[in-house]
């Protein structure tokens, strides 16, 4: 995706807080021998950017008329806002190998066994391959595991290019009996469909 920044001169929290206001993100470009270089973006551009193509993405930077590829090397957040707030832009070539923290994302979450808890071991997986072919995210299918196994990294296919870089027999997610005891259960709730518990993640998964 392409996107414009400009230069920023002058740094400082004082500078920092006056650009985020008038909704731009402060951040820094670097690499490999590159003297660090501070932009700000737009924040409704980089917010687009995170919304569909993750935080791992690869940017065509446009910084006075000369364009670069960088990645996203980090993603600095307002921890009660949850907005961006600073970013880390690391200048690389697309074919350029690199290692990065892919997200997990748990499908059918919903579909397991109501008195099961699905325990998370992992919320992403390290890996190398070349910066265009980075995937946005893992997707696992956790329907039809059973109480009492696990899904681990050596299960999970990857495209061709990418080498993982987690250890194979590493846990990723395991299913357990629910520690809900049948006594803890109000008599006027034994109709209701209860939700498998998950734990280790924060975050809705469907």
């Amino acid at each position: 995706m392409k996107i414009s920044c400009i230069p920023r001169d002058i740094t400082g929290t004082r500078v920092s807080r006056r650009l985020r206001k008038e909704d731009f993100v402060p951040g820094v470009i670097y690499g490999k021998g590159k003297t660090p270089e501070n932009i700000s973006v737009s924040r409704k551009d980089i917010d687009k950017v995170i919304r569909y193509h993750g935080e791992n993405a690869i940017l065509e930077l446009s910084l006075n008329g000369k364009e670069m590829d960088v990645m996203i090397k980090e993603v600095q957040k307002d921890p009660i806002q949850g907005t961006v707030i600073h970013l880390d832009l690391y200048q690389i070539s697309k074919d350029q190998k690199v290692q990065v923290y892919v997200p997990i994302h748990l499908l059918n979450v919903d579909l397991l066994p109501a008195d099961s808890a699905l325990v998370r071991q992992l919320d992403e997986i390290e890996i190398e391959c070349a910066a265009n072919i980075i995937p946005r995210n893992i997707e696992i299918d956790v329907k039809g595991l059973k109480i009492g196994h696990a899904i681990h990294v050596s299960e999970i296919h990857f495209a061709q290019g990418i080498t993982v870089l987690e250890d194979n027999e590493a846990v990723i997610v395991s299913l357990s009996q629910s520690r809900v005891e049948a006594e803890d259960v109000e008599e006027d709730e034994e109709d209701e469909e209860v939700e498998p518990v998950l734990i280790g993640s924060e975050e809705d998964e469907k």
